[in-house]
């Protein structure tokens, strides 16, 4: 089993309790980061951020001043993913801790609408507001393509 985080101190910290759970070491990789973060642009308010930030999910190719579009940092998941697929044994365990823009700007740019309506009737619309914090989605590889078998639970916070 792995356990890879985003380098930012949220995620680090998330994976750090994990980490003490399964005593398995952590590695960070930038490839994790979320598609842009508040603070990235010096003397962006909070609620410039918010409005870039929703442009961004509404319009997948808008490349906002700072960070990534949401289609960018989906493929920026999806390539790391296609990576770890290449050079890991094909039953093993890989545990991501990252963020839920870019987890979501990954199932958006890889599944078709219906297979993400299953999760939530209006998923596309509705996506930045579906993975609450410390959640787990689960992602299955096998044949060449992904399938969720569990999205956003919080079963394990109960």
């Amino acid at each position: 089993m792995k356990i890879i985080a985003s380098p930012l101190q949220r995620a680090i910290d998330t994976a750090a309790h994990i980490a003490l759970q399964t005593n398995i070491t952590v590695t960070e990789n930038s490839r994790l980061r979320e598609r842009a973060n508040w603070g990235d642009l010096p003397e962006q308010t909070f609620e410039e951020f918010i409005a870039m930030w929703d442009r961004c999910t509404s319009d997948p190719d808008y490349l906002p001043p700072v960070g990534d579009s949401s289609k960018q940092a989906g493929e920026r998941l999806a390539s790391f993913l296609t990576e770890l697929t290449s050079v890991e044994p094909p039953d093993s365990y890989i545990v991501l801790v990252t963020h839920g823009g870019l987890i979501t700007d990954f199932l958006v740019n890889t599944f078709p609408e219906h297979e993400l309506n299953v999760w939530h009737p209006d998923f596309i619309s509705m996506q930045s507001q579906l993975i609450p914090e410390c959640s787990i989605t689960t992602l299955i590889y096998g044949n060449g393509k992904y399938t969720i078998q569990d999205f956003a639970s919080v079963a394990h916070l109960k």
